[in-house]
């Protein structure tokens, strides 16, 4: 009688990491797509950029409602940022890597 093990997984074939390079359409394809994705968060920094100015320099006393709201803005602020650092791309918005 065979017995079988769910526990264990199955073993992996080795792989070398080496894939064939993509076909020269395809790379111009994903290039384009990566520079139109870095240019939407650019686009998308400069305008949360644009309204947390606006809302820091709306009033000296802000409500609590205000004070969040320019909290949420400024973490929106940096999650752009740090999206495009790791693109490499903060370039877009005035900065040097």
């Amino acid at each position: 009688m065979a017995t079988t093990d769910p526990t264990s997984a199955p073993e992996r074939a080795e792989h070398s990491g080496i894939t064939a390079p993509l076909p020269p359409a395809a790379a111009a394809a994903l290039a384009h797509a990566e520079d139109t994705l870095a240019d939407m968060l650019a686009t998308r920094y400069a305008t949360t950029a644009k309204t947390y100015r606006g809302l820091a320099e709306s009033t000296e006393w802000m409500a609590p409602g205000e004070f969040d709201r320019l909290a949420d803005v400024q973490d929106e602020l940096a999650m752009r940022r740090t999206r495009l650092a790791n693109a490499g791309r903060l370039d877009l918005i005035g900065v040097a890597a």
